[in-house]
């Protein structure tokens, strides 16, 4: 078969025109990461997150929860660290390193409820149904990139 630079061009064409319908054909969006949903928490485990804030948490990030020059802010500037990460992370790094002077004294029960409070804390509203204390079902839960103000904290 002969090749002529007219043949050459029908050919180019339409290999252009398959590539072109194929592209249109795939949606763009899909792509795109999808915004995780906020887990549902209930401001009963919000409220007892608060309380345990304020007798292990609040002495080294304060009672307004924005940190200082030694101790992250956990506003924010928590939301843009921990979005799109697992709960169980979250939880699992509260539960194990926190608080400072005693790490490893919360029971996962407790750190679930810490979590509960730093999300409502950041923005998130309280649900029905409550944040689950197992790693297993936290671990398909991810910290949602929730939509607040800046980091107000002088630990930046």
């Amino acid at each position: 078969m002969p090749r002529t630079p007219f043949a050459r061009l029908m050919r180019s064409r339409v290999f252009y025109a398959a590539a072109l319908s194929i592209a249109s054909a795939s949606p763009l969006h899909a792509a795109r990461p999808v915004a995780s949903p906020v887990p549902s928490f209930t401001a009963e485990q919000a409220q007892h997150g608060a309380d345990l804030y304020q007798t292990a948490c609040a002495m080294c990030h304060g009672a307004d929860l924005n940190g200082n020059f030694q101790t992250p802010s956990l506003k924010g500037r928590l939301v843009a660290n921990w979005a799109g990460t697992p709960l169980s992370r979250l939880t699992g790094y509260i539960q194990r390193a926190m608080p400072l002077m005693a790490p490893g004294t919360l029971s996962t029960e407790d750190a679930t409820a810490l979590v509960a409070f730093l999300l409502r804390e950041n923005g998130a509203a309280p649900g029905k149904s409550p944040l689950p204390a197992v790693e297993k079902r936290q671990a398909f839960l991810k910290f949602p990139a929730l939509a607040i103000g800046p980091d107000t904290s002088s630990a930046k």
